[in-house]
């Protein structure tokens, strides 16, 4: 067991949490008893002991164990990274940066995604209301479309030269 800094990144609708070593960078498993017990929240930085994550299917490679309060600060070494964009925000980026609209595999290739991952982020968008969506239908009868268009507007499917 090693007595560190932890950085805690994100909790979860089950009450456990997910964070960083502050010394080396890597990935903590944080269980609820411990977030509850402690009152850990996230974007909080605290001393914890750890230990490794002997779980069969841990994809993190430690387990905190206690979160000490009133402890002192570990001088860290390394920073932790900044949050970065959600994919729904790099698909909207993608949407409003260019002119015209898009076909889902197009959305796809320009976030390195699968088409069904960019389909989900970009309806999101659009039942957010934060873009347009035009569904192609190949032939009559059809009862799903062949595919979708995503544009920033509606305007967009009219006035485009693709």
């Amino acid at each position: 067991m090693e007595q560190i800094e932890i950085f805690c990144q994100r909790i979860i609708s089950t009450g456990s949490a997910f964070g960083i070593r502050i010394d080396t960078g890597e990935q903590i498993f944080i269980p609820a008893a411990v977030v509850k017990a402690s009152g850990l929240y996230e974007g909080e930085t605290a001393a914890a002991a750890v230990a490794p994550n002997k779980h069969e299917n841990a994809n993190t490679p430690w387990f905190v164990i206690r979160v000490h309060r009133n402890a002192a600060p570990i001088t860290p070494t390394y920073e932790p990274p900044a949050p970065t964009q959600t994919l729904d925000d790099r698909a909207l980026n993608v949407i409003r940066e260019a002119e015209g609209y898009f076909a889902t595999s197009e959305v796809a290739a320009d976030l390195g995604v699968d088409t069904t991952i960019a389909h989900n982020a970009l309806l999101r968008l659009f039942n957010q209301g934060k873009i347009a969506k035009a569904d192609v239908y190949a032939s009559g009868g059809q009862a799903r479309p062949s595919f979708c268009l995503w544009a920033a507007s509606a305007k967009d499917f009219i006035d485009s030269e693709n």
